[in-house]
């Protein structure tokens, strides 16, 4: 297969534009991915994008409709609920395995991914959304803490569902810091991890999983008030 200046193939080097951009606002949700537009902004065939955007679809943040071709997935309160609840569920127990089963490189890589997120600058002034530095400081620690539990599969389910979990993240802003001591959730988490206490550490990780989602679902997400109060 043809390869870029860097060695990576070319199908490589789109994919993880297109995934950056998605997970950046710069496609937004349900949005359409025209091969064509795609193909003429990266220089490269058509081939080459349909690839990269069947890789994306199987990481759950591109759909491929029947008669209306690609397009970034949509967002929506019931989605994220769901996608929280099983983040909680799976992160967890990858937390727990890696907790019980973690040798000493798998502790130090917790520590050393904690160091680097906490003086990772988490916005910019003027711009939307958190740092790409500090996102990236961010999903490697999360991955850290569930890599030592021994299971390809629930690894890569994780990393899928955290993915999808960053598109909302992103898109809300600043909206899910608010009062919330998120370097201390963070400290919390690593603290707990490292002293091998494994009930306290899968709790403290489901609330600070659910204390974003329930930001999003106040701000981002919000119900109109009509609908809120429909409910009633």
């Amino acid at each position: 297969m043809a390869t870029n200046s860097s060695g990576s193939t070319l199908t490589e080097h789109v994919y993880e534009q297109l995934r950056a951009g998605i997970l950046k606002g710069r496609y937004l949700p349900g949005s359409p991915l025209r091969l064509a537009a795609l193909s003429k902004e990266f220089g490269v065939s058509m081939a080459v994008v349909r690839e990269a955007l069947v890789r994306l679809a199987e990481q759950h943040l591109v759909a491929l409709a029947p008669n209306q071709g690609f397009r970034v997935i949509t967002i929506s309160r019931g989605d994220l609920i769901d996608l929280t609840d099983l983040r909680i569920r799976l992160e967890g127990l990858a937390l727990r395995r890696s907790i019980e089963s973690g040798d000493m490189g798998w502790e130090a890589n917790v520590v050393a991914t904690h160091h680097r997120l906490e003086r990772a600058p988490l916005t910019h002034p003027g711009e939307p959304g958190t740092t790409e530095e500090w996102s990236a400081a961010h999903a490697a620690f999360h991955d850290a803490l569930g890599v030592g539990c021994g299971s390809p599969r629930l690894i890569a389910f994780t990393r899928t569902l955290r993915d999808s979990s960053e598109l909302y993240r992103q898109l809300s802003g600043t909206a899910v810091v608010g009062s919330r001591d998120v370097k201390g959730e963070h400290r919390e988490l690593m603290e707990l991890a490292t002293a091998r206490k494994a009930d306290e550490a899968v709790e403290s990780l489901r609330r600070h999983l659910q204390r974003t989602t329930d930001a999003l679902l106040g701000s981002v997400l919000a119900e109109p008030a009509s609908t809120a109060a429909g409910a009633r």
